[in-house]
């Protein structure tokens, strides 16, 4: 087997390497005119874990990386049902898959070329807003299966394409496109299961407070006409001028330390400690050590603010530069106030000695600070601002969870005009808590 791996750039799709059959097995090289010109130029290979090299990496090199691109959960296993292939056989997947993905990675197969996969946008279509509607799961797997998509991670998402002079905010559904080919997306659109659609709006409000907290964050907008959607503008797209768009790199902190999915949470290993795992790959890869291992204390004690334990390995990532010469910490994603949905508020790995959001202390924090080799001064300043942000300007937070959702600014917080079930963002202690009410 060859399956050729193309890079995005402003020349045009690069050809970056390829996996071929050996005598020993399915190995990775890259092209040795790619690596020749990455060395001139000095730039990085498509992960930390696997820099340029003329020699090769096996499966246990590469898997982590390239496992890592691929959907988890019900998605991945109703497209290894479709395929009919295990679901550990990431490069089946990529035969079928792979013309838009995390990054700026593009995956052609053998008997196929690059030219086969033309360009191009088609508009979307009732049929797939009602499939959405019914059932998400099932709509997303049919159209990663179509479009090709690639997209990493067990929420269920799609790629879509909108102009960039349409604000998703105001956007109607007939200016939303669908990327066909190697046509990029420009932005992410989760959907909510049936049933589940307050998932969807509960990353809204921590995305919009992360926002207002001044993090990073990409900007992201509800879909009105479907329940429990929102749309993610994509960070790792810039716009090319005349409606194009030019794929940047990234990779989350797991594919960078080479670590398999089932290691994105501490339970494999609860005595390693994540916080100074994330602190020796900050300094690793950063152009600014210092200053980005101060972001991720902040970012943790965010996390911890707002209730998401789900802060695994995968919901960190790193930017590449449009060269491929710098990298830098990726904006904040996939934030959730886990209690409020049912699942479990253990963190993804520990902060200080404790886990469970309940059991966390000043002590842990302050644990985590010096895990992450940030001074006790420094970190006790930002946490000083950090619920300063909180305490001041999200004095209440409400959101609809139906299909009118009509919003008014008022004193620098949000107010639903109309609603039938909410939830509401409030103080204790600086920690902000959704809150069920009843229609």
């Amino acid at each position: 087997m060859r399956l050729e791996v193309y890079r995005d750039s402003r020349e045009g799709m690069e050809l970056v390497g390829a996996f071929a059959s050996t005598d020993f097995g399915i190995r990775f090289f890259y092209d040795v005119r790619y690596v020749q010109r990455g060395e001139e130029k000095g730039e990085f290979g498509i992960s930390e874990s696997m820099p340029l090299d003329f020699g090769y990496y096996e499966p246990q090199e590469y898997a982590p990386f390239f496992q890592g691109l691929l959907p988890e959960g019900v998605v991945l296993a109703n497209l290894a049902e479709r395929y009919q292939v295990p679901r550990n056989d990431f490069l089946a997947f990529f035969e079928k898959l792979g013309c838009e993905s995390i990054g700026a990675l593009t995956f052609v197969a053998e008997g196929s070329r690059l030219t086969d996969f033309k360009p191009s946008y088609a508009p979307l279509e009732n049929s797939v807003v009602e499939q959405l509607r019914e059932d998400a799961e099932r709509a997303v797997t049919e159209m990663t299966d179509e479009l090709r998509l690639s997209l990493s991670g067990a929420q269920s998402k799609v790629a879509w394409y909108l102009p960039e002079e349409v604000d998703a905010r105001d956007a109607a559904l007939s200016d939303w496109k669908l990327p066909l080919g190697t046509a990029p997306s420009s932005h992410i659109v989760k959907v909510a299961r049936r049933g589940r659609e307050e998932l969807a709006y509960n990353e809204f409000v921590c995305m919009e407070i992360a926002r207002r907290c001044g993090f990073a964050t990409p900007d992201v907008a509800l879909i009105p006409e479907i329940p429990g959607a929102i749309a993610v503008k994509r960070y790792d797209r810039v716009p090319l001028g005349e409606g194009g768009l030019l794929r940047l790199h990234q990779e989350d902190f797991c594919q960078a330390r080479g670590l398999p999915l089932y290691l994105k949470y501490a339970d494999a290993h609860p005595e390693v400690s994540y916080v100074q795992v994330i602190a020796k790959l900050v300094d690793a890869v950063s152009e600014r050590p210092a200053q980005e291992r101060l972001e991720m204390a902040r970012r943790l004690l965010f996390h911890y603010l707002i209730g998401n334990s789900d802060n695994h390995l995968k919901n960190y990532a790193f930017l590449y530069s449009e060269d491929w010469k710098h990298r830098a910490l990726a904006p904040l994603y996939d934030l959730t106030c886990i209690p409020l949905t049912g699942y479990s508020t253990k963190m993804a790995f520990a902060l200080g000695a404790h886990r469970e959001l309940s059991d966390i202390t000043a002590d842990d924090l302050a644990r985590t600070a010096e895990d992450m080799r940030v001074s006790r001064k420094a970190a006790k300043e930002e946490s000083r601002l950090l619920a300063e942000r909180f305490d001041h300007r999200f004095k209440c937070f409400r959101i609809a969870a139906d299909e009118q959702l009509i919003y008014r600014e008022i004193k620098g917080g949000w107010k639903v005009v109309r609603w039938n079930n909410f939830h509401i963002v409030y103080s204790r202690f600086y920690f902000y808590i959704f809150v069920r009410t009843n229609p």
